[in-house]
């Protein structure tokens, strides 16, 4: 027995290292290729994608600053023109000439202002003893005007060494009384000719939008820090990342390895790519971040895939050598049995499989033939009851078709029609929705005439102006010449029931919701447009995307994603659904496609 034990291990072992050559071998190999080749390739990618990213980092930047350098220059390289507005600053009254004049800086400082989105104000501001400035937002005014509530960047300007000509600054900015501070980016440089300075206001959240657009990855900060590592600006997430304070760690304060684009560091246990690069014109240096966790995502999930496949195709192994060993063994013991039964006479066991594996079960076959069919007839008699008990239950099943609701509420109408008189709320409703019940329950693949959508969206409207308390009018707007063209099943009252659910349902006074309907440029067009409640720009652009992704998980316009999604796959992507809306203004919802050759099943 000891023996037989001995030798089954030695059989197991044998069989497993067999099993492991063939099957885990070489996907460990592939695995170790691919993961190899991959990061190689991620690291070439991301090489690039971090010089590309810097490029256009500093171009979006420094297009800003540059822009407030040639207003400043203006100003600078003109003696004449710094010599009057220094002038108009320290005079007490001015004649007309003057005030013209004094009209006109503001309109040039107000220029740039416009122009870039990233800008909020502008000062320029000669040395003068009352405090008098000139501000793109207020024109001529004075440090200490009750209208004046940004006053502190006179005295930045005033305790700043005069020896440093240009400098940038985080601050905090409230330009008038009725609104709250707001972080802002000031950009100081003083004036050549004359002492004096010109200031820029730069607005921090659209930078950091700004930054934010360059980002391919989750959870990417990007900062704009001056040399000893305050932070200057930076995206969206980068307070987060820095709580401890407004001063970037010194991990960043030492050089990179030579000709290497990107490093690694660590913040608060997180592993981050990153890079960064000189503003040397400004004095400012741009560090971007990139999780590692996230850059390296699709070689992680490689690791882990192969991971899973090698320890998958070890347990493979050792089921299929464990298996084999149980097996054969079985066999030696089962022949051991045969012989023994042969010897004394006795009746022979069942035994084995009827098709051969290996060369055991070529010696039982013809004994246990019998036994097997007899147990493959017993399987077939199973299997034909299965099949018989499972044609039953559809049987069963089909017995409820759904046809059978629609004669139910046609017979319900003529029992209300007894009690009732016609053309009561009851009768219309029961009415409106058998026709809606059979419209729907008729062959959704075929096409039907546009005269139909029409037909069951008035039906449909009907039963809805007598649930909603709130009243609406349907308007229909098309000609007749495009009623029998075919367009696919209910396309229309899907639209019609987001309307109503989604604009008409919460307004406060009467809705309206026009249907239009005509024939352009050898295309069909349906406008369904509404005067409710609106979109806001943000829910606007989730339901767009969603529409473009085919993602209906986090939209409620179920009715709207199931008819877009209908449309591109019958008639093309330019076919798609188009919405325009302005939040407490009402929806447009549009969509079109060329006529159909043929003409739609009766």
């Amino acid at each position: 027995m000891i023996k037989r034990s001995h030798l089954q291990q030695k059989y197991f072992l044998r069989q497993l290292i067999h099993h492991l050559i063939i099957i885990t071998l070489p996907l460990l190999l592939l695995g170790i290729i691919l993961t190899n080749y991959f990061q190689k390739q991620l690291q070439e990618e991301l090489t690039v994608y971090a010089e590309r990213s810097k490029n256009f980092l500093l171009s979006n930047v420094t297009e800003e600053l540059n822009t407030f350098s040639e207003q400043t220059a203006l100003f600078s390289t003109t003696p004449t023109l710094a010599l009057s507005i220094s002038r108009l600053l320290n005079e007490q009254s001015l004649d007309y000439k003057n005030n013209v004049f004094k009209s006109i800086i503001p309109t040039i400082i107000g220029t740039t202002a416009n122009i870039s989105e990233f800008v909020d104000s502008i000062y320029i501001y000669y040395d003068n003893p009352d405090g008098n400035f000139f501000s793109s937002l207020m024109g001529y005014t004075n440090i200490a005007s009750p209208s004046c509530m940004d006053s502190q960047w006179l005295s930045v300007y005033q305790s700043t060494p005069a020896d440093r000509r240009q400098w940038v600054l985080p601050r905090n900015v409230r330009y008038y009384s009725f609104e709250a501070e707001r972080e802002n980016v000031s950009v100081f440089r003083r004036f050549d000719y004359y002492s004096g300075v010109m200031v820029l206001n730069l607005n921090t959240e659209k930078l950091s939008q700004m930054l934010d657009s360059n980002h391919i990855y989750q959870g990417s900060c990007t900062l704009i820090t001056d040399p000893d590592g305050n932070i200057i600006f930076g995206s969206s997430g980068h307070k987060k990342l820095f709580e401890s304070g407004n001063t970037a760690p010194r991990i960043f304060s030492h050089s990179m390895s030579e000709n290497a684009v990107y490093d690694t560091t660590q913040i608060h246990d997180v592993g981050y790519v990153y890079y960064s690069s000189e503003i040397p014109d400004y004095n400012l240096v741009m560090i971007s971040l990139l999780p590692t966790a996230e850059v390296f995502k699709t070689v992680h999930n490689m690791v882990l895939a192969f991971t899973l496949i090698i320890l998958f195709s070890i347990l493979l192994s050792i089921s299929l050598s464990l298996s084999g060993t149980v097996n054969n063994f079985r066999q030696l013991r089962l022949l051991l049995e045969l012989f023994s039964h042969a010897e004394t006479g006795t009746e022979l066991p069942v035994l084995l499989r009827s098709n051969a594996r290996n060369e055991y079960d070529l010696i039982f076959n013809n004994i246990v033939s019998t036994f097997v069919s007899n147990h493959r007839l017993q399987l077939n008699l199973a299997q034909t009851q299965v099949r018989q008990k499972d044609a039953q239950l559809a049987v069963l099943q089909l017995q409820l078709n759904p046809h059978f609701i629609f004669n139910t509420l046609q017979t319900l109408d003529l029992e209300i029609l007894k009690t009732l008189p016609a053309n009561s709320h009851a009768d219309l409703l029961i009415h409106n929705l058998s026709d809606i019940l059979k419209y729907s329950l008729e062959n959704t693949s075929r096409q039907v005439r546009i005269r139909e959508e029409i037909a069951i969206c008035k039906s449909y409207a009907e039963i809805q102006k007598i649930r909603y308390a709130n009243p609406f009018i349907l308007y229909w707007e098309y000609s007749e010449d495009i009623l029998d063209l075919p367009v696919i099943h209910l396309i229309l009252q899907p639209l019609l029931e987001n309307s109503l659910h989604h604009a008409i349902k919460e307004l406060p006074g009467k809705g309206l919701i026009k249907i239009k309907i005509f024939r352009r440029e050898n295309r069909i067009h349906f406008c369904i447009v509404d005067n409710g409640l609106g979109i806001s720009r943000s829910r606007l652009e989730e339901i767009k995307r969603s529409l473009r992704e085919r993602d209906q998980s986090h939209t409620s316009h179920i009715g709207l994603y199931n008819t877009n999604l209908r449309l591109v796959l019958t008639y093309g992507p330019e076919a798609a659904v188009r919405i325009q809306s302005k939040e407490g203004m009402g929806t447009t919802v549009h969509f079109s496609f060329p006529p159909q050759p043929c003409s739609p099943h009766k």
